[in-house]
């Protein structure tokens, strides 16, 4: 109400304001509005605050003084400032307007999540608080303060990259702290931007301005920066020193990090700030390329000159040590060295010219701390650049300098920078350049060989040369030509690689070994053979020198994708390579097993061949860390199982289970397909193992019966189903036989043969009666009841045997069943008509799905409740469950679940009265049935639609008191589904 005080608010506005479409509204809107006034009030007067609220049958409204609201004081100061520029006055404009936009300290109505609090709230960022900032750069620009209006400009365009006002304000304040190099590349760099968004009247009106920036138009005055007459007479002593290597031409997607540098060595006047500042990365990124680059850009700003010097910390060469730092540096500056023989008088006249004639120094390629230490005293009057792979935390600990990290390209920078270097060719075949940037991974040195690469191979199309490229030997030496120094990927990587103690390097080899980019510390220890905090040691050091990353606070660590293809080639080094990755392996094989004892405490793990590896338990410490380590292992784990051996051969029934609950459909098929034929394959040869691998092929095959009926395809489960009871009966596994059972009494139930499915039940149930199992004698009483309700006429027996499930998971922790029980009794429940218990049923389903994750069960617990909400009147909770349940049915893939979302939500909008949206939910849904072969429900399905053409739309029922009606559009549906 305070977005405009003194005025009232329609309730029904407030309403909309406050209650989000997808909660429930109050039904009783005005009383709990009332309610909230009491709070309000009170919260007013306890802090003193003169307000009076007022709620009624005619609104809701705050009475209060504006002054004490922050934006209508925000408001009044913008006014104020406006007419101070007018006047002429502005530094009071300039004061007016800082002192308005400081009454911003958080995003307005945070609280509130409505579509009409994020419509106020846009409106007020365009309309007012932009606005304001670009006034008050303006006036900063006027009165001299373009140091100020820089910094602030740099803090906006963050949050609004493409805001033209802030752009064309930057280009003025570049000019007006005497920037000339730097007006001309933001310039093209905004300006390119501008037409890659397709905004290309603002890259008009962009140019406009840097031509009158350029030709020193505009009302802006230039900053002076006055220099102390000592200063100006040292500028006689020497001309300026100049020693650094050309510019290179093409450099792209540098813009933030040059900013940076610009930031950590200039002062708030512009002026060169002494001190050291840091500039790392990994091999291959670009750090001595772009710190030449912007030291051709600032030139200008240090008039007694710039001076690179190469201490050949990366490179077979011997180092450059201090003194030789010194002598150089005493050349550069005139002085005779040849004259003074003590280092240390040396190092003592350097110091004497730099304090009168200061220089920016650029150290760079310095390995470690120990090697420029001694310089750090001598070059303290200067701004000194140390550029290096290494971290170097221990100059931290001494200097504390700023630390500017080199990163990887972007795709969009490493696109422009390899179309720049190849040209038509590049533009021409697009789906080919971007195929080489995927490659590179926004490696800048890599993206220059693979360019000097096509080049000289004029007639070679794009996607041949990537396909070449594929061969990780061959991306890693190009370059190489056999000249000397070599320039190629492999090269880069050795110099660090190199420097590395001998842990150092086993740790690399074992990454290189590890078939994914992220490992963690435990999978290296294991497979390495060494001590954890040894190992632990080794890891810091690869991150220091830039070859491993660190991205989290988790102890994962990810190997950038080039980098990981050279650690594989210095893994095929290590003589005990087998050995590494069979404990690796086994490492995940034992996880998995961990992860399945505690998510499905219930289940009798599956049998594990024997292990090499000493094995202490991992330490979950809940079913939930176990569910997450799953989640994050997925895509390593599938690549496990793809690879062969015997690891493959049992992971799948580890991690397959749970990856389906999750609905991760397509992944679970294709591990255990490829598990089942690596099975299939080793029986065929013969040996000691063949009824343990039976055992597990039979797994195997009930497990991918149960994913594929979730997934519609209805005949090859069946398939797989038969496979697996066929095999248990074989051999005599009572366990296996009442799982594959169950399984194919439920596929029986999905394709409309109710009687036969009741038929199996009572079968499996007996058999686990007898077996006095009571996790089994749950799923058959469960399976059962579902059998009698497809059947009709059994209802009370259903509810009877959903029960006796329950008390038999009693104390259980497969809550995913318990869940499973009570969604199932609420159905039935809701069809029955007792809506009460219905509820009660669903309520505890509900409060056992943030334990379950099984997104198959939690969707059909929404259609559930999208049902008995409709059935309770409660239309906006009744069409939010039915979305959310098609939006988990669609992110699973889950056909049947799909099918049964949208014929829900179809019902519900049909009685609403939007019968076209209901028509053509029902159609998608009667299509998913018949695709599946489940003709019984789609022939029900196409009855429905049949009626709705044939009869006149249903007109909403009147409002009774406060019950819920609806009589309006059904929130937007995806029409691609």
């Amino acid at each position: 109400m305070l977005t405009f005080p003194n005025q009232r608010f329609p309730i029904d506005a407030v309403v909309d304001w406050v209650w989000a479409e997808h909660e429930n509204a109050p039904r009783g809107a005005l009383a709990t509005l009332h309610q909230n006034a009491v709070h309000l009030r009170q919260a007013l007067q306890a802090n003193g605050i003169p307000a009076n609220v007022g709620v009624g049958k005619q609104g809701c409204v705050v009475e209060i003084d504006e002054a004490l609201v922050d934006h209508r004081v925000f408001t009044s100061a913008m006014t104020r400032a406006r007419e101070l520029r007018d006047r002429g006055d502005h530094h009071r404009a300039q004061v007016e307007a800082q002192a308005a936009v400081r009454l911003w300290r958080d995003e307005p109505l945070a609280d509130l999540r409505t579509q009409r609090a994020d419509d106020w709230r846009a409106h007020w960022l365009r309309g007012n608080w932009l606005p304001a900032n670009a006034f008050l750069i303006s006036e900063l620009l006027a009165v001299g303060h373009a140091d100020l209006a820089l910094g602030r400009l740099m803090e906006l365009e963050h949050a609004h990259p493409l805001e033209l006002s802030l752009a064309k304000l930057r280009l003025r304040a570049l000019a007006g702290t005497d920037r000339p190099d730097e007006v001309t590349e933001f310039y093209f760099a905004k300006r390119r931007e501008y037409r890659d968004a397709g905004e290309l009247r603002a890259a008009e009106e962009l140019r406009l301005v840097h031509d009158e920036v350029i030709d020193g138009g505009g009302d802006f005055p230039r900053q002076v920066v006055k220099v102390r007459a000592a200063e100006a007479d040292d500028e006689s002593s020497g001309p300026a020193v100049w020693h650094v290597p050309p510019d290179c031409d093409g450099m792209e997607g540098r813009a933030e990090l040059l900013a940076e540098l610009d930031a950590f060595t200039s002062d708030s006047t512009g002026a060169p700030r002494r001190g050291v500042v840091v500039v790392t990365g990994g091999p291959g990124v670009g750090k001595s390329t772009a710190v030449v680059r912007w030291a051709h850009r600032v030139r200008r700003r240090f008039p007694h000159g710039v001076v690179l010097l190469d201490l050949r910390g990366d490179s077979q060469a011997t180092p450059a040590n201090s003194g030789e730092i010194v002598d150089t540096l005493l050349s550069l500056l005139d002085f005779p060295v040849d004259q003074v023989v003590n280092p240390v008088v040396r190092a003592a006249k350097l110091s004497a010219l730099l304090q009168r004639r200061p220089l920016l120094v650029i150290l760079d390629n310095v390995r470690s701390r120990e090697q420029i230490a001694p310089l750090l005293g001598v070059l303290a009057t200067c701004t000194v650049l140390v550029v290096s792979r290494w971290r170097l935390p221990s100059l931290a600990a001494t200097v504390s300098p700023p630390v500017v990290t080199v990163p990887t390209l972007s795709t969009q920078d490493a696109i422009a920078l390899l179309g720049r270097r190849i040209g038509r060719r590049a533009r021409e075949d697009q789906v080919g350049a971007a195929e080489l940037v995927r490659m590179c991974q926004g490696n800048p040195l890599a993206l220059t060989l693979v360019a000097d690469h096509a080049l000289a191979r004029a007639g070679m199309q794009l996607p041949t040369l990537a396909g070449q490229l594929r061969d990780a030997d061959m991306l890693l030496d190009l370059g190489y030509e056999g000249d000397w120094p070599q320039r190629s990927l492999r090269a880069a990587f050795t110099a660090s690689y190199e420097v590395l103690g001998p842990g150092e390097r086993r740790a690399l080899a074992v990454i290189g070994a590890h078939p994914g980019p992220e490992v963690t510390t435990g999978a290296v220890a294991a497979a390495d053979g060494r001590p954890l905090p040894a190992v632990r040691r080794s890891l810091d050091v690869l991150v220091a020198a830039h070859l491993l990353e660190h991205p989290s606070d988790l102890d994962r660590y990810r190997v950038h994708d080039l980098l990981h293809a050279y650690a594989a080639s210095v893994a095929e080094q290590l003589a005990d390579i087998a050995a590494v990755r069979r404990r690796m392996f086994e490492f995940y094989l034992l996880m998995a097993y961990d992860a399945h004892r505690l998510v499905f405490p219930h289940k009798p793990p599956p049998r594990l061949p024997a292990t090499t590896l000493v094995w202490r338990g991992n330490g979950f410490g809940s079913a939930a860390l176990a569910r997450q380590w799953v989640v994050r292992e997925k895509n390593l784990l599938l690549e496990i199982a793809s690879a062969g051996g015997a690891e493959s051969t049992y992971l799948p029934a580890l991690f397959a289970e749970l990856i389906t609950e999750m609905g991760f459909y397509a992944d679970a098929v294709s591990c255990l397909t490829t598990a089942i034929s690596g099975v299939e394959e080793v029986l065929a040869q013969g040996g000691d193992a063949v009824p343990q691998l039976r055992q597990v092929l039979g797994s195997h095959l009930n497990d991918l019966g149960v994913v594929l009926m979730h997934k519609g395809e209805e005949r090859q489960a069946e398939r797989n189903l038969r496979r697996a009871l066929a095999l248990a009966e074989a051999d005599g596994l009572s366990l296996g036989r009442i799982a594959s059972t169950l399984n194919l009494a439920r596929w029986n139930l999905r394709v409309g043969r109710a009687a036969e499915a009741a038929v199996l039940c009572r079968w499996a149930l007996e058999l686990a009666y007898e077996l006095g199992e009571p996790p089994l004698c749950a799923a058959a009483a469960h399976r059962l009841a579902n059998a009698m309700v497809a059947t009709g006429g059994l209802e009370e027996e259903a509810l009877a045997l959903y029960a006796e499930a329950l008390d038999y998971l009693r104390g259980s922790d497969d809550v995913t069943a318990r869940l499973q029980i009570h969604t199932a009794q609420g159905a039935l429940l809701t069809d029955l008509g007792r809506l009460d218990e219905a509820d009660e049923q669903c309520r505890r389903a509900s409060d056992l799905t943030p334990a379950s994750l099984s997104l198959p069960s939690v969707m059909k617990l929404n259609t559930v409740l999208a049902r008995l909400r409709h059935e309770q009147g409660n239309a906006r909770a009744a069409l939010w469950f039915a979305h959310r349940a098609v939006q988990l049915a669609d992110r699973t893939g889950h056909a049947t679940g799909q099918a049964r979302a949208l014929s829900t939500l179809a019902e519900i909008l049909r009685d609403h009265g939007n019968g076209e949206d209901a028509r053509r939910l029902w159609v998608q849904a009667a299509e998913l049935y018949r695709g599946r072969a489940r003709t019984r429900r789609a022939a029900e399905i196409e009855k429905l639609i049949a009626d709705l053409d044939a009869s006149a739309a249903v007109v909403p029922a009147a409002r009774e008191g406060e019950r819920d009606t609806v009589a309006m559009l059904p929130p937007p549906l995806r029409g691609d589904r």
